[in-house]
């Protein structure tokens, strides 16, 4: 048996017919489904927890109304809610005590554009532009949680320009101890049962699930008992208590939340999309990602905040994006859609 060696103009050739696939439609779907061997994967995939809190719904071009040249959407605001939201800056959380209802700008989000050469897109062993989808959409997932957690941060410090006594500091559990326990996330409940909201979630990094595996047998029931010790793990507690892990939140931190329509909304006009760009090397392309929609915390009575290892006198709001998101025109509350 011979090995077939290509030419150059047959390989030229090749590169010329994907891109001109490419160029088709559904081209790339076609290109990215084409079933190649499977891949020793480096880490597992990041999944998204800011959909899984918070209800998402499409919205149309006729829902909008512009102010000032940006896009909104305006939700009827309950009473004695603080509302947490980005303004088209899409940087400073915007915070809103008064008024009858909030407007929420439709911002973009995007993914850093990737550079794929046609030539490694035909000889990857394995299917290199789905995996390069796959991840320029983790990428855009992350922004969108990272986001999340600011806004919750924003509703936490309220008024307060102080970052060690927050103006909803009765939203925030700390403790000493450096592993979870318990107790903790009872105390972490509390902060929502005060206010009557039902808990539906926590939203905590991976390694504090492995903390669950050190209860006691005491304070975990046999069903769950048996649950750990099948699957090395726990996702759910307490009849039905989502345990959602995510390793963008801080290993000191866990995060309690409502059911989903207490706590906010995530319009989304365009939902993540694929383009691809040209290169000034014609035989490559460039790819990116990108979805136009808004974020909105509803209430500060639907989220909770766990902090361990804490030491009096610590900062008890912890912006993901850093300070930046404490700049001056953030810090007060707006008026943004107050009617």
């Amino acid at each position: 048996m011979s090995l077939a060696i290509k030419t150059a103009a047959e390989t030229a050739n090749a590169n010329f017919n994907v891109a001109r696939l490419l160029d088709q439609a559904n081209g790339f779907e076609k290109i990215a489904l084409e079933k190649l061997p499977p891949f020793i994967r480096d880490t597992r995939d990041y999944e998204a927890f800011g959909r899984q809190v918070l209800v998402v719904h499409n919205v149309t071009s006729e829902e909008l109304h512009p102010i000032d040249g940006e896009d909104y959407v305006y939700y009827p605001k309950d009473q004695n809610s603080h509302a947490a939201f980005y303004g088209p800056d899409m940087q400073v959380p915007r915070y809103q005590i008064e008024g009858d209802g909030v407007n929420v700008a439709i911002m973009t989000i995007t993914s850093d554009d990737v550079t794929i050469g046609l030539k490694r897109l035909m000889t990857q062993k394995f299917n290199y532009l789905e995996r390069v989808r796959e991840l320029s959409g983790q990428a855009v997932a992350k922004v969108e949680d990272t986001k999340v957690i600011d806004l919750i941060e924003r509703l936490l410090i309220g008024v307060s320009v102080d970052k060690t006594a927050p103006t909803n500091a009765g939203q925030i559990v700390t403790s000493a101890d450096t592993s979870l326990k318990k107790s903790h996330l009872v105390n972490l409940k509390k902060t929502l049962s005060q206010h009557n909201v039902p808990l539906a979630a926590f939203v905590m990094n991976p390694s504090r699930i492995d903390d669950i595996l050190d209860w006691a047998t005491s304070e975990i029931d046999q069903l769950t008992q048996r649950e750990i010790l099948e699957t090395g793990a726990k996702y759910t507690i307490w009849g039905g208590v989502k345990l959602i892990t995510s390793p963008i939140i801080n290993m000191d931190h866990v995060y309690a939340f409502a059911e989903a329509e207490y706590v906010g909304r995530m319009p989304i006009l365009k939902d993540l999309t694929v383009r691809l760009t040209e290169r000034e090397n014609k035989l490559e392309k460039g790819l990116f990602m990108f979805e136009f929609l808004g974020i909105y915390m509803a209430s500060q009575k639907a989220v909770g905040k766990l902090i361990l290892d804490f030491t009096a006198g610590d900062d008890k709001i912890h912006f993901a994006s850093g300070d930046s998101v404490m700049a001056k025109d953030g810090v007060e509350a707006v008026g943004y859609g107050a009617l």
